[in-house]
Formats: structure tokens, C-alpha cells, sequence
């Protein structure tokens, strides 16, 4: 039984299937993601809150008891330039901001904001499995969008 026909067909298949993975990466922070490159948003997601360009879902859940969804974001970048992407855009997106955390020394970063009657966060740290990355972590009150006065 010849086993090197079999172990070219499996490589082949594991190099393509790496191919497919890196071939769908989205582009990094700062750079205008395109349409097929557009994060998926999670289930009960407040479109008003603001995601940064390149940033990808990474996982999502919903109340069970209760009123707050969250999700959680992959995003490649800069620190400052993530705190500053949050920074002008929550309050552009029409959301009185609340309490901050900043901690430089640790790229952390909290901040509290609400619209409607929710209180909704974002909390922005360093990625345990990829040192360029950060997680975004958003909680939101699927109550607030519901109750929120629509754009006109």
C-alpha cells in the first residue's frame, strides 16, 4: 500500500483549504472594507452603534434573561486609533457618552454610552490570540434601540 498518493491528496487539500482562510481575511483597521468584506452583525444588533472598518465578528449572544446582547469583534490597528474611532463617532451616531477607563499602559479602553434609555459599553483590549489585534467587545440594550427616536 503506496501511502504517498494519499498524503500529496491531503496536503493539497489543507494548502487550499489555507488559501480559502487567508484569501477571506478582512482588510486591516483604516482601510474601507468592501462590500463581501463587511462584518456579519449579530442577532438584535443596534445598527447606530458604530464598528470599526476591517473589524470581523469573532462571537455574539443573546439574553437569555434579561435585555443585554453582546458581541465580540476581531479588529486589526492601532490602540489610539480605535479609542479615537470610538471616541468621535458614539457621540456622531447620536449617543450621550458616559464613563471612560483608559489605561494606556495596558491598551484598555471602557466606555459607557446610551441612547433611549439603555446603557450600552464598548471595551476595547488586546487580543490573547494575535498580539496585532484587539478585541472589541460591545454590550447593548436591545430595549434602547427599540425606544430610540428614528432618524428622519
Amino acid at each position: 500500500m503506496n501511502i504517498v498518493p494519499k498524503l500529496a491528496k491531503f496536503l493539497v487539500l489543507v494548502t487550499l483549504m489555507v488559501a480559502l482562510g487567508l484569501a477571506t481575511r478582512a482588510p486591516a483597521f483604516g482601510q474601507a472594507p468592501d462590500a463581501a468584506a463587511s462584518p456579519a452583525m449579530p442577532q438584535g444588533w443596534d445598527s447606530r452603534i458604530p464598528v470599526p472598518p476591517g473589524a470581523a465578528l469573532v462571537d455574539s449572544s443573546v439574553p437569555k434573561v434579561g435585555v443585554v446582547y453582546s458581541a465580540d469583534f476581531a479588529v486589526k490597528g492601532d490602540f489610539k486609533e480605535l479609542v479615537d474611532f470610538y471616541e468621535a463617532e458614539l457621540p456622531k451616531a447620536g449617543f450621550a457618552m458616559g464613563p471612560k477607563v483608559l489605561i494606556v499602559a495596558r491598551k484598555v479602553y471602557n466606555r459607557n454610552f446610551s441612547a433611549g434609555g439603555g446603557l450600552d459599553s464598548v471595551v476595547i483590549s488586546p487580543s490573547t490570540s494575535d498580539p496585532s489585534k484587539f478585541n472589541v467587545h460591545i454590550a447593548w440594550s436591545h430595549t434602547s434601540a427599540k425606544s430610540a427616536p428614528k432618524a428622519s
